[in-house]
């Protein structure tokens, strides 16, 4: 067995189900060996830009003698695969904005997967807005804390229109999940003090300055989530 943080085994969750991910980014291959081993996933296309990567990669699936459902692939984001393939793919630690790069570079092999989950480093906003204006649908949105370090990692799916906004979620609100607050995710609250309390701290910062405008808008929004969940039984 594999032993997963609580960010690659959140990953490691939202894929259950998948029978050929691919592992983009595949970093030292810890994901792509727990989805052969304990995952249930018979295939697994392990890519990565790094050559160095890679061979770690390689070098733990051939500790672990699972050379005959791996492979890994040089190559950037998605261009390394087909469409049809893999029915889920991960893409974890990147920025958001090279993300939506990636995608956009590959749009037919995004469409094809039935599942696709992301965990941005930044740019979480940038990239959930991108999704929502690009019909990808959001299966999961979820939170999780290792020490005093959040992240947030996305399932989704390409559709054909925007997923409905949720009842009493800030329109246009991109700093946290529509989706967890529908799932009424119970790190939300938490989380959303802390953005709060940050916000506050660098609206006093920001006074007549160009960012304030954003600031109070975004405040504003996360002061309206923590007033709803309150409500939540």
């Amino acid at each position: 067995m594999i032993r997963l943080d609580a960010r690659l085994r959140c990953a490691f969750e939202m894929l259950q189900g998948a029978k050929a991910v691919a592992d983009i980014g595949c970093d030292h291959g810890k994901l792509t060996t727990a989805m052969l081993l304990d995952g249930g996933c018979q295939r697994v296309i392990a890519g990565d830009i790094s050559p160095e990567c890679l061979k770690k990669t390689r070098d733990i699936i051939e500790r672990n003698g699972l050379q005959d459902r791996a492979e890994v692939r040089l190559g950037s984001g998605l261009t390394i695969l087909t469409p049809g393939e893999c029915d889920a793919a991960a893409i974890l630690g990147m920025g958001g904005e090279l993300m939506i790069e990636l995608l956009e570079a590959s749009p037919e092999v995004a469409s094809s997967l039935n599942r696709l989950v992301l965990q941005p480093m930044s740019g979480i906003e940038e990239l959930r807005q991108w999704l929502y204006e690009s019909s990808y649908h959001v299966i999961e949105d979820r939170l999780v804390a290792i020490g005093h370090r959040w992240y947030q990692l996305l399932s989704v799916h390409k559709g054909d229109i925007p997923y409905p906004w949720p009842e009493g979620f800030p329109q246009d609100c991109w700093l946290v999940g529509y989706r967890s607050f529908a799932d009424r995710d119970r790190l939300l609250r938490p989380y959303c003090e802390e953005l709060l309390k940050k916000r506050r701290l660098q609206l006093r910062q920001a006074v007549g300055t160009a960012g304030e405008d954003r600031l109070f808008r975004e405040a504003g929004q996360l002061e309206q989530i923590i007033k709803e969940i309150h409500q939540w039984n």
